[in-house]
């Protein structure tokens, strides 16, 4: 049994270097301005992993467009833009406009998850944190070579400090004195 189980890691080990191979060919072809070839190797990359049933880290998820594959570089073959907050509230429809717009408008995703059977509706709504579109900003990256759109959320109401700035991304300090290094012999 362990046998099988070395040879599965071994197998796994191998589909992983040859996607992190391609996801680095994508970045490459990416950033010297050969989009299509590196939507190809973004998608032979995401075909690998699926075909293997691996995961592909949510990082690496972030940087690829949903729609073609292409390694999105912001200023390179991708615009980044800043959504504005909306300080006015939604108005209302009105059932005749709702009609019309329902033919018009895309089919979205719904935003709360769905109950399974057998599962227990949750019991303190009223205390849940509502998201609303004054507290929270998105950033969108656009496409440039299938023009699809990301969003992704930003919450404006905290100052802006990146995680390496956080006190609790360092885990310790590790200081090294020149005393107490050997030093080497010069010939």
């Amino acid at each position: 049994m362990t046998k099988n189980k070395r040879k599965g890691l071994i197998t796994q080990n191998s589909v992983c270097s040859r996607m992190n191979y391609l996801y680095q060919a994508s970045q490459l072809m990416a950033e010297s301005h050969h989009n299509i070839l590196a939507a190809y190797y973004g998608k032979l990359c995401r075909n690998v992993g699926t075909k293997a049933q691996i995961h592909i880290a949510p990082a690496v998820k972030r940087t690829l467009c949903r729609r073609c594959s292409l390694p999105l570089i912001p200023g390179v073959n991708s615009t980044l833009q800043m959504e504005e907050q909306r300080r006015e509230p939604k108005r209302k429809v009105e059932e005749s406009e709702e009609s019309t717009l329902k033919a018009k408008s895309k089919k979205r995703r719904r935003y709360r998850p769905r109950r399974r059977k057998g599962s227990k509706p949750p019991i303190d709504t009223d205390h849940q944190k509502i998201v609303t579109d004054d507290t929270y900003g998105s950033l969108q990256l656009q496409c440039h070579l299938c023009q699809s759109q990301r969003r992704f959320v930003m919450d404006t109401r905290q100052p802006k400090e990146c995680w390496i700035e956080h006190e609790d991304a360092i885990d310790h300090v590790v200081t090294l004195d020149k005393e107490k290094q050997p030093q080497q012999e010069q010939k």
